[in-house]
């Protein structure tokens, strides 16, 4: 069978399994089988697939009439400017916390040397891609996962990027650090309710802990801003992913702990996706 015969094939079986994306799945699958671009594939349309690479197409197909991502099954999802290592251990890095990223940016614009702090690091796509941007930063992130931990260590390395890792839940593993200059984080923020209504893409794949939000979706938002006094430099900023119906509420937890300038951001989509807000001179300090 030649590439374009084999793509259609593969085309015609997703659609009949209701995949959505059925042409673009196929050929992404057999382009990475191949080891070619989508222009190879074209210029090559009539050339025979082996034996051997039809029998690793057919796992593919299998695995994602399954349910699988694709990017799942690739092992890898493009972010920012990078391709990142994923596995089912971290979240699959999404294009809307791009976002996350040009306004965390923004927010550093103006700061020498910034430290940095990534909260629920996963794969390291957020704080890798700040620290790729700006090589005068020095990076943190946390996770409570080790083996989200070594997936973002591995990202790291094959970037060329320096970033310390350190195991535990939110801010409790950074006692003794110097406070940051920018905290970032793309928690958890799915409600329990709203976990059983996922689709399997996304819950039989995503680790379970990088979606589940607790009851209304807000427990991870409040431990982080219970350890902002504590973690943040005075004039310091903070920028969070959040669900497209948490800006009010993530807003009000954030007022509460006395920060200011804070600000909704919208995704491409128009949905609340982004909050950020600076802690003020006069924030009282805690203990974390």
């Amino acid at each position: 069978m030649g590439i374009d015969g084999a793509r259609r094939a593969l085309t015609a079986r997703f659609a009949a399994a209701q995949l959505e994306t059925a042409n673009l799945d196929a050929r992404v699958l057999i382009g990475h089988a191949l080891g070619l671009s989508h222009s190879d594939m074209i210029m090559r349309a009539g050339e025979p697939i082996h034996a051997d690479i039809l029998t690793v197409i057919e796992g593919y197909a299998l695995r994602r009439i399954g349910g699988e991502p694709v990017w799942q099954i690739l092992g890898y999802r493009d972010f920012w400017k990078r391709r990142f290592k994923i596995t089912h251990d971290v979240l699959t890095p999404r294009p809307e916390t791009e976002g996350l990223v040009a306004a965390a940016l923004e927010l550093i614009k103006d700061v020498s040397v910034p430290r940095i702090l990534d909260l629920g690091t996963g794969s390291g796509a957020v704080i890798l891609s700040l620290l790729g941007e700006r090589a005068d930063a020095h990076g943190f992130a946390v996770d409570i996962s080790q083996a989200a931990l070594n997936v973002a260590r591995e990202n790291a390395d094959s970037f060329g990027v320096e970033c310390e890792f350190y195991l535990g839940a939110w801010q409790a593993p950074l006692n003794g650090l110097a406070p940051f200059d920018l905290i970032v984080s793309n928690p958890p923020y799915i409600t329990d309710a709203a976990m059983g209504a996922l689709p399997r893409e996304v819950s039989g794949f995503d680790p379970d802990i990088s979606l589940r939000g607790g009851a209304d979706g807000l427990e991870a938002y409040r431990a982080i801003a219970a350890g902002l006094a504590a973690h943040l430099k005075p004039g310091g900023a903070l920028a969070l992913e959040i669900g497209y119906d948490q800006g009010q509420s993530v807003v009000d937890i954030l007022r509460a702990t006395g920060m200011g300038d804070i600000c909704t951001l919208k995704d491409l989509s128009g949905h609340d996706r982004i909050v950020t807000a600076l802690r003020r001179d006069d924030t009282p300090q805690s203990s974390g």
